[in-house]
């Protein structure tokens, strides 16, 4: 708000009527442009500057009353009490261009306030309205100064200071709002924090939850890429059993075939090894008689010689017979081992083919689902069927009742093993989150600590900078002090050269008059002896002096820019203010994972209490499960026993064990195999969904590799298979390693859910910081300029009124006075500092100067305040009490100076605006400086104040 330039104008006169202690309707006036209120003690000089206060709006409290009633004159309390009670104050007050304005306010019966402008009845916003047009600000109080105000303003402390300078400039108004903007602004602020932080605590979540659903979805891929594996190692599986199938049956047909060739062998041999039994038999028998012929012949031997010698020829030709016929023998023995063992190995070979067929058969009859029977084989297995059908269903009611008991307690056991699970995952994610809110926990607390330690560090440097600060600072401004007594010194010493030049000059002058004319003996200083020539001037005091000043003015140079320390001051406060924000936060993180660690905790502790209470009851499940298991097991077996019996000259007749052997092979298995692991064999169609012949359900091979397709040997097949196996086995081993947590994928979308809700927050609640910050930037800045543009105004014209008011004849320049501000950037938050420092003393602040002194300073704050928001008069009332009355004298001069006609035309003037002036004052060397007296005295015979004029201007000083 720029400084107010108020219209000429000056109050002419003053109606009362029944205003405190005046009585009866009063004409006080007229007020010249320097008029001065005196009269004894209680007369009524402080309710004259009261009528004033009131008729221009001033509250009631600040005019020693509770209640409009207590202004209203009663000379008893009986006369206080009577009804219909009335006053009024009317103030007279003539523009410029000769126009009067009548300022009326009444104290109505009822203890109201009644308002008029020229005899008009206005409300107080329009009269307030039209008392602002004329400079006269009523909340500011910038036209009267009540008795104490000095002293009060003399007093007050550098937050004090401010609080005033305020209320002047008007910023106090925006004080409520700046104050709960800068509230709303820190909530704001902990909002968006917590908000950031939440937020920030989620994308860890996300973050954390993103890499378990990659890990959930790379689990189901390789879950899929072993269920596609199984379905080709199946599908490879059932294409080679089909294969050896058709291979055996045509292997079963050329070994039907075999058998017969083999058979009729194996009769030739028989034939053959028969006929050759014969003839050892003869053989044999003949080797017994010629050996009985020998023994025979042997008695003989002597005599018959030669009949010896014919016979031992005879014997070894028949000897070489019989090793020849046994050389016979042992051929035909081992063509009869030869021939055995052909033998054995072509039974065994149709053994083997016998069981291969039959197994074939049967791998056939299970992959087909159907024994190849004839008519009559189907209806006597029908009615067979249906027999056993009957003798069992009893037992077969019961184990339909126990399967029922039996799926629904598995079910159960799987409802409880996945509810475990799910706990069991839980507990995992529990014991993860923990330990991260733990490594969390710890890590904000020693950046927290480190935090602490470098704001500690900063703060220890901030109060050294601070001491030298104050240090520089007292240096600087003793060195000041001292640079200016030294100014001082050299100027009276320069006036005094000029002077004693001047004197040197005048006498020369008079001698020569002397000796020119008669008469002329000289001046009256120097024929009285009355001239002082204590100080003379000395070229070596001033050049010591000059030096002197030089020396300061270097020490000067070296304390420093005190700007540059206030600035390394800001900078380390701003690094102090950011660390603690940092702390702020760390330590709201540290209560978010303190108040979430014991929720986190005890809800593991339930999931552990949950997983032992599921656990138990797994137990009793599995052993429910096993036990439904073993009776249906026990009941299968009577069931079959029967069945078995009564199917089995019908299995003989068929060739098979037993009738359940169509569910007991390889395909069977494979198919089973299938279902469990919930692989989906594609089919080209299925014999349960038609109504044709088929003997099962067509495999469709078409999705198979080529290579897969091509026929192997047993050898490459088996290492194929191996290598199904294998894959298949690396596969689960992988998919075992991974153990995820499955629930993740639903997890990571909830999360991404709550995570925009938060960005979404967290957005909002950054707009509405934004908001509150600007609003409350937008008040502050309003509230600093307000409070700048006073302060600047009134310290830039404070030092030219104190030189006013103290300046003499002796010190022509009179003393010096500044304001300094504790934070220029939030100056309306701390203290003014006033410094003074009157003509031949140094520096002081205001507690520091005597009472005089003090009246002086607060006189030139009030006096800079004014010119600030002037208004066209100024009553005081009694502010030259603790002055003596050399300083009377210069307050009364200056408010004379100021009230002049002159310098209230000159509205411009850079030394302060001028002003009527009423005083209230009880000094004789004050109040003879006015224009005009006004005296209020105590009428006796009428209990009541009365006034009387007296125009001084008659009576000037010629």
């Amino acid at each position: 708000m720029p400084a107010i330039q108020s219209p000429p104008g000056r109050i002419l006169q003053l109606e009362m009527e029944n205003f405190k202690s005046y009585k009866g309707h009063q004409l006080v006036g007229p007020f010249k442009d320097f008029t001065a209120i005196i009269g004894p003690n209680g007369a009524g000089k402080s309710n004259l500057m009261d009528a004033i206060s009131f008729v221009l709006g001033v509250r009631t409290g600040q005019l020693r009353g509770s209640q409009l009633k207590d202004l209203i004159y009663a000379f008893d309390d009986r006369e206080k009490e009577q009804r219909g009670r009335k006053a009024f104050v009317r103030l007279v007050y003539l523009l410029d261009d000769g126009v009067e304005l009548r300022f009326t306010r009444t104290i109505t019966s009822s203890g109201g306030s009644e308002y008029r402008i020229d005899n008009r009845v206005v409300n107080w916003e329009e009269y307030n309205a039209k008392l602002r047009s004329i400079g006269i600000l009523v909340k500011a109080r910038n036209f009267l100064v009540f008795q104490g105000d000095v002293e009060s303003v003399a007093s007050k402390n550098s937050k004090e200071l401010t609080g005033l300078l305020e209320q002047i400039s008007g910023s106090d108004e925006l004080k409520k709002e700046y104050e709960e903007l800068e509230e709303k602004k820190a909530i704001a602020e902990e909002k968006a924090a917590l908000i950031y932080q939440k937020k920030k605590t989620i994308g860890a979540e996300k973050k954390l939850k993103k890499a378990q659903k990659e890990e959930a979805e790379k689990h189901l891929k390789l879950q899929d890429e072993l269920k596609a594996l199984k379905r080709e190692h199946f599908l490879w599986q059932l294409y080679n059993i089909e294969n050896d199938i058709e291979k055996a049956n045509e292997d079963v047909d050329a070994e039907k075939n075999n058998r017969k060739d083999v058979m009729a062998k194996l009769e030739k041999f028989e034939h053959e090894a028969g006929k050759r039994k014969i003839e050892q038999a003869k053989y044999l028998k003949e080797i017994a008689q010629r050996e009985k012929k020998i023994a025979e012949r042997s008695s003989k031997l002597g005599k018959y010689q030669p009949e010896l010698l014919r016979l031992k020829e005879e014997i070894a030709r028949i000897k070489s017979k019989i090793e020849s016929s046994r050389k016979e023998v042992d051929k035909r023995k081992k063509e009869k081992g030869k021939h055995s063992k052909e033998i054995e190995q072509m039974q065994k070979s149709i053994k083997d083919l016998n069981e291969k067929m039959n197994e074939l058969n049967e791998r056939r009859q299970d992959s087909s689902g159907k024994l190849p029977m004839l008519d009559s084989q189907l209806q006597e297995y029908f009615r067979i069927k249906e027999e056993a059908g009957m003798k069992t269903i009893k037992l077969r009611d019961e184990k339909e009742v126990l399967d029922r008991q039996y799926h629904t307690d598995l079910e159960a056991l799987r409802n409880l093993e996945e509810n475990y699970q799910q706990l069991i995952n839980r507990e995992n994610d529990l014991d993860e989150q923990i330990e991260r809110m733990k490594s969390r926990q710890k890590e904000i607390e020693d950046s927290s600590s480190e935090y602490k330690n470098e704001t500690t560090s900063l703060k220890k440097q901030l109060r050294s900078l601070q001491e030298k600060h104050r240090d520089a600072r007292n240096a600087s401004e003793n060195l000041k002090t001292r640079i200016a007594e030294l100014e001082d010194q050299l100027s009276d010493l320069t006036a005094e050269r000029y002077e004693n030049e001047r004197d040197s000059r005048l006498t020369q002058a008079v001698e020569s008059l002397k000796r020119l004319f008669q008469g002329v003996h000289g001046r009256m200083t120097d024929l009285g002896g009355m001239e002082a020539k204590s100080n003379k001037w000395d070229d070596k005091k001033i050049e010591g002096l000059m030096k002197k000043k030089e020396e300061y003015e270097l020490e000067l140079e070296k304390v420093g820019s005190i700007r540059d320390m206030q600035i390394k001051e800001s900078e380390i406060s701003g690094k102090i203010s950011g660390l603690e924000k940092k702390i702020q936060y760390a330590e709201i993180e540290k209560k978010s994972i303190k108040d979430k660690l014991p929720h986190l905790e005890q809800e593991k502790r339930n999931i552990t209490e949950e997983s032992r209470r599921i656990n138990v009851e797994l137990s009793k499940s599995r052993a429910e499960v096993d036990k439904r298991n073993t009776e249906i097991r026990k009941l299968e077996k009577r069931i079959n026993e029967i069945v078995d019996r009564i199917y089995r000259d019908f299995s003989q007749s068929v060739g098979v064990a037993n009738i359940r052997e169509y569910e007991e092979k390889q395909l069977k298995e494979a198919q089973e195999q299938c279902e469990l692991e919930r692989i989906a064999l594609p089919v080209l169609s299925d014999a349960a969904e038609e109504e044709d012949d088929s003997d099962g359900p067509q495999y469709d091979f078409s999705e198979l590799d080529r290579a897969h397709l091509q026929e192997r040997r047993p050898s490459a097949r088996d290492k194929m298979d191996a290598e199904f196996r294998q894959k298949i086995e690396s596969k689960s081993s992988e998919i075992e390693r991974t153990a995820p947590n499955l629930r993740a994928l639903d997890q990571y979308e909830a999360i991404q859910e709550k995570e925009k809700q938060v960005s979404q927050e967290f957005e909002a609640a950054r707009k509405e910081e934004k908001q509150v910050a600007d609003a409350y930037n937008t008040v502050k800045q309003k509230r600093y300029e307000l409070f700048m543009e006073a302060f600047n105004h009134i310290s830039s014209i404070i030092d030219k009124i104190y030189k006013q008011l103290t300046k003499s004849n002796t010190h022509p320049l009179g003393g010096t006075a500044y304001l300094n501000l504790e934070n220029e950037d939030d100056p309306f938050l701390h203290g003014i500092k006033y410094t003074t420092m009157p003509p031949t003393k140094r520096f002081r602040d205001m507690e520091q100067l005597s009472g005089g002194e003090k009246t002086v300073a607060a006189l030139a704050l009030l006096f800079s305040i004014h010119s600030y928001r002037p208004s066209p008069f100024f009553i005081l009332d009694e502010v030259d009490a603790a002055l003596d009355n050399l300083n009377v004298a210069k307050v009364a001069q200056f408010i004379r100076s100021k009230s002049c006609q002159a310098a209230r035309d000159n509205q411009d003037a850079e030394d302060g605006h001028g002003f009527q002036s009423i005083v209230i004052s009880l000094k004789d060397s004050f109040y003879d400086k006015a224009e005009a007296l006004v005296g209020v005295y105590r009428d006796v015979d009428k209990s009541c104040s009365s006034t009387m004029s007296f125009d001084l201007r008659n009576y000037a000083e010629s």
